[in-house]
Order: structure tokens, then C-alpha cells, then sequence
């Protein structure tokens, strides 16, 4: 027997059958109209708010855990999506800030068993940003102060775009005439320069032919991920250009984000095909591993577990390279949290809410400080500086430390 579901035909209420297992297949990345036929899909059944698991089921949603309203769940969100494009609601303030306190980490999305949902709510979860945008009900008034910022000095931080390689040392050996570069990112460049600084080492230890370029400019994320599309492509442009002046062929990050925006976002949204390849640090060090060309060998003796960042993991897909990378360091015991890979609990810092909402910010990553503690970790380790740097500023207890991976591969080096 064919399941059948009702779609809702407008000014004629759910009328008419269609066939569920005919799934719709659309493209990512689209504005709102690409999308307005399968808003309907959602059965607002709840199962976007957990994981389930055999012993229990966790919680997913840091927005409707903090919230504590049905609005901040993506189920919510979605009604409230229908509702503004199909001339039910308009848009408002509060409606706004309500799309805006959520991190886009995807962990809802995971969850959903309707295809329609799984595979694309998270695009007009974006899109929607963009219209409120469109709109002036957004950005929120803390996204314009960094984003006037990158625009002028070239990172979200507030810095001097000339103390961006501050953190460089002397005996890091660059090479101006190598087509390989490594993508500093702003996170690393100004707030955990650890990461810069072991990055780099890691790759001069490699004897790497590799240069940082001067005119490194912000990726465009945290303009990207608040909906200011085209303020993002004209940032995206200038870094294509100034990497493909340099001659640029391969690029290296150690940011999670950066990584997402050159390898994903540039030519999947801003059309921007650079042609370059974009590496993150472990798929890197995982492929010299096995081809001999790296050996670890001091052993660090501890007791970890890894944070999935979304940007890494929900969006990117690459879940066991930073797995398989700590277990290669002598010494490593990996410990996993209740949540991980696909269904891990988000830091709080991404998708603008670092910035706008502290409350919310502050309470996921304290959540999952805890749960890393009930591992009986050491530490705490991920592979995206914005993860660290929230960790860091949060984490209250002296039992438990955080690192980047690229500080513990330096270590074991």
C-alpha cells in the first residue's frame, strides 16, 4: 500500500493526497521561494528536540533548552517560517530575534525523519536570516558592530588588522614562493594564537613549503552565518582574488569555520569557483601519518575527549579524521561524551550568538563543560579555535583543561 500524506493547497485547506515516497529534491542554498512548497512537511511531532539513544534521550536544541517555548525549536521555527511566507504573520522585531537566537548548528536536522526537513530546513533557517535582513529587521545590532569592523580592519574581533601576524615567530619557515598557504583565520590570528603558532610549527616541522600571506582578510563567516549574504560575497571575492594573485593552489586551515567557507560556502553559494584545494589541518596530518612522512612520538599521557564543531561536523560531514588523528598520539586515551558526532551538544558560539544572546551562549557551553566532566577527561579538545576560545572562557573548573588538536600534535611532535 502507497503511504499518502495531505498538502496544503492555499485558500483550500489540506486537500490534496500526495505521495510521501516521492521525495521532493531541491537544490542548497537558495533564497526562500525555492522552499515555500515543503514548509508544510514538518508534523511538528517534537522529534527535532532529541537524540535518541539506547540509554535515554538526550537533549539537541541549546536555543529551545534556553528558550523554553515551542518558537525556538526548529518545529516552531518552521510554522513561523510558513506563516511569514505565506502572508499569515509579518515580520517583526521579536519574530526576528527569534531566528537569531539559534547557532544553525544543525543538531535538529539530524533528527528529523521527514526528508524535506532533514535535508533542507536548515537552508531557509539561513534564509530566512537573509530575508530579515532584506527586510531591516536584522542584522541584530551587535552582527552590524563586528561586521562594520571586518569591512575596515578585516576580523570580527576589534582589532588592527596590522597586529594580525603578531604571533608570528622568526623561526617559522616561510616560503613567499609556494603555491600552499595556510589560512590563519581571525579567531587564531587575535584570541588563541596556540593554535596559530602550533599550526605553524606543525607544518615547518614538515618541512612544508608553505606562506601565510600579509593580506589575509576574515573568511566571511560570521558575516555569512547573519544573514548578510552579499556584505559575505564581497569579502569571499576579495580573499579569492588576493589568494589566486599570490598563486595560490592549496590551502590549509585549522579553523572549522574557514574551512566551511572556503571549501563549501564560497563556491556553493557565492558561485566563486577558485579551483584551489581546501585542507583542514587533521585531514592533513592523518594522510602523512599513514604515508610514513610523520612519525609522534612523545607520549602526552592523557585522558581526552573530542568536542564535534558543527561547522566541522554537521556541515561538513568529517567526523572520525579528528578521531582517528588523537589516537595516533602516544599516550591518548579518547573518551567519548554522551553526545557526539552527528548529535553532539553545539558550544554556543557560532551563528552569532556568541555575540548577541550571552545567556544562551554562556548555557550551552556550560552544558557541555559538564558533560565533558562526567567523562572523567583531562581535557577537552576540538579542532575549531571558536570552539576553544568559548570553552576557555567558560570552563570554571581546574580538573579539566581545553585544547585545539593542532596543540596536541605539536606536543607529540
Amino acid at each position: 500500500m502507497v503511504q499518502e500524506s495531505r498538502k496544503y493547497l492555499k485558500g483550500k485547506g489540506i486537500t490534496k493526497l500526495i505521495n510521501v515516497a516521492n521525495q521532493i529534491m531541491l537544490k542548497n542554498y537558495q533564497n526562500l521561494d525555492q522552499y515555500k512548497d515543503i514548509f508544510y512537511q514538518c508534523g511538528k511531532c517534537g522529534n527535532c528536540r532529541t537524540a535518541y539513544q539506547e540509554n535515554g534521550w538526550p537533549r539537541v536544541c541549546p536555543s529551545g533548552e534556553y528558550g523554553k517555548f515551542e518558537a525556538y525549536y526548529l518545529g516552531g521555527k518552521n510554522l513561523l517560517t510558513w506563516g511569514l511566507n505565506s502572508g499569515k504573520l509579518e515580520w517583526t522585531e521579536n519574530l526576528a530575534r527569534i531566528f537569531y537566537q539559534c547557532s544553525v548548528c544543525h543538531a535538529c536536522l539530524q533528527q528529523c525523519n521527514i526528508p524535506e526537513i532533514h535535508n533542507y530546513a536548515g537552508e531557509w533557517l539561513m534564509a530566512m536570516r537573509e530575508e530579515a535582513v532584506k527586510k531591516g529587521f536584522g542584522p541584530m545590532k551587535e552582527h552590524t558592530l563586528y561586521t562594520d569592523h571586518i569591512l575596515n580592519e578585516y576580523n570580527p574581533y576589534l582589532e588592527k588588522h596590522e597586529k594580525r601576524l603578531n604571533w608570528l615567530t622568526k623561526d617559522i619557515n616561510l616560503d613567499p614562493s609556494g603555491d600552499i598557504a595556510y589560512f590563519v583565520g581571525c579567531t587564531s590570528s587575535y584570541r588563541e594564537q596556540t593554535v596559530a603558532l602550533a599550526t605553524a610549527e606543525i607544518l615547518s616541522s614538515m618541512h612544508l613549503k608553505f606562506k601565510i600571506l600579509k593580506e589575509e582578510h576574515c573568511c566571511g563567516s560570521p558575516v555569512f552565518m547573519t544573514g548578510q549574504a552579499e556584505k559575505a560575497k564581497e569579502i569571499a571575492e576579495n580573499n579569492v582574488n588576493t589568494f589566486s594573485e599570490e598563486g595560490i593552489k592549496k590551502i590549509i586551515t585549522s579553523c572549522a569555520g574557514c574551512y566551511r567557507m572556503w571549501k563549501e560556502v564560497y563556491p556553493n553559494k557565492f558561485k566563486l569557483n577558485h579551483g584551489m584545494e581546501i585542507v583542514h589541518l587533521p585531514e592533513l596530518l592523518i594522510t602523512e601519518i599513514k604515508n610514513g612522512k610523520i612519525d609522534l612520538n612523545h607520549s602526552l599521557d592523557m585522558k581526552i575527549t573530542y568536542h564535534d564543531p558543527c561547522h566541522l561536523g554537521r556541515h561538513m560531514g568529517m567526523y572520525e579524521i579528528p578521531r582517528e588523528l588523537l589516537k595516533k598520539i602516544p599516550g591518548i586515551e579518547l573518551v567519548e561524551m554522551e553526545r557526539n558526532r552527528e548529535n553532539a551538544w553545539c558550544c554556543g558560539s557560532g551563528g552569532g550568538v556568541r555575540s548577541a544572546f550571552k545567556g544562551l551562549s554562556e548555557s550551552a557551553a556550560n552544558e557541555r563543560i559538564q558533560e565533558a566532566l562526567e567523562t572523567g577527561a583531562d581535557a577537552i579538545v576540538s579542532s575549531c579555535p571558536f570552539c576553544l576560545n568559548q570553552f576557555k572562557s567558560n570552563i570554571k573548573q581546574e580538573d579539566l583543561k581545553a585544547y585545539d588538536i593542532s596543540e596536541l600534535i605539536n606536543k607529540s611532535f
